[in-house]
């Protein structure tokens, strides 16, 4: 099931509401020096004590009476900190999520009024949504889908954006994790962004699964250590590879033609979803292991 590609014949739209804890940042905790969005974890727990808050509560909410700011700042001893809140668990050393919350729908998106100013054209704000299921054979969490949204510009207004999922399994999920950030990897200082009233819409169903045949795209070997190579059986020209890590981002991008060798050795073990778009028409979504 993990290897077939996935066609998705029907998508019924209806608005899921009530599944996101907190969704619109309504709720604040005050903790031992510094507030937090109930049900969201961030890095105020270990700013704080520098007097610096990179997550904080705006008012008044669009709508409600608040919403959440998060904003990259320089922490004495740390460098530039994003502002990054988590609908679950958030590794405070790696600024990396560790888990998210009891989830069992299958959105198309994930949809949040927002507004947003990287302080440098290099830098860029996020969403980005995970819906996993605990494999209770290989002991590892599979991925059920997962979506990005990447804003590198600016607006000072208010809009509704939406962050749409791409499914890599017609199974349900069991789990959510929602990652928000003022910043990318490379975080500089002052971007920020806002946001409020999260919900997912719409319902993906009627997914038909069809086995990996000689006439769509093989990709070996797998799982991989060093690199592993993409043919195209049907010697499609100009074909697009498009790698991205587990939480949905873009990590490699290249066109090729028939056949492409891609060197992994500085990617972290885990798992990467390939996406292989071929004349522009359609694409074809892959797994890949780096052990």
């Amino acid at each position: 099931m993990r290897f077939h590609l996935i066609y998705i014949l029907t998508l019924v739209f209806k608005t899921i509401v009530g599944q996101i804890p907190n969704n619109s940042f309504e709720t604040w905790n005050t903790m031992s020096g510094y507030s937090t969005p109930a049900n969201w974890d961030n890095l105020n727990q270990i700013t704080f004590s520098s007097g610096i808050f990179t997550c904080s509560q705006g008012t008044p909410g669009n709508p409600g009476s608040s919403y959440l700011i998060l904003m990259s700042k320089t922490v004495s001893g740390r460098g530039v900190v994003p502002g990054i809140a988590v609908s679950g668990k958030l590794d405070t050393s790696t600024y990396k999520p560790l888990s998210g919350y009891a989830f069992t729908n299958r959105p198309q998106s994930l949809n949040y009024n927002i507004q947003y100013m990287p302080y440098d054209p290099t830098d860029s704000s996020s969403v980005k949504v995970l819906l996993t299921r605990w494999d209770t054979t290989t002991l590892l969490r599979d991925t059920i889908a997962y979506g990005a949204s990447y804003y590198n510009a600016m607006a000072h207004s208010w809009f509704v954006g939406s962050t749409y999922l791409n499914y890599q399994s017609g199974d349900a999920p069991d789990s959510a994790l929602i990652v928000l950030s003022s910043s990318s990897s490379s975080p500089k200082e002052w971007s920020y962004i806002y946001l409020d009233n999260l919900q997912f819409s719409g319902s993906v169903i009627g997914i038909n699964e069809q086995s990996v045949n000689q006439e769509d795209v093989l990709i070996f070997p797998n799982p991989t250590i060093e690199s592993f190579t993409m043919e195209l059986k049907n010697n499609v020209d100009a074909a697009e590879i498009c790698v991205y890590d587990i939480i949905g981002k873009q990590i490699f991008r290249t066109s090729f033609s028939n056949s492409i060798t891609v060197n992994t050795m500085t990617w972290a073990r885990g798992t990467y979803f390939v996406k292989i778009s071929r004349n522009n028409k359609s694409s074809i979504n892959k797994k890949i292991i780096i052990q």
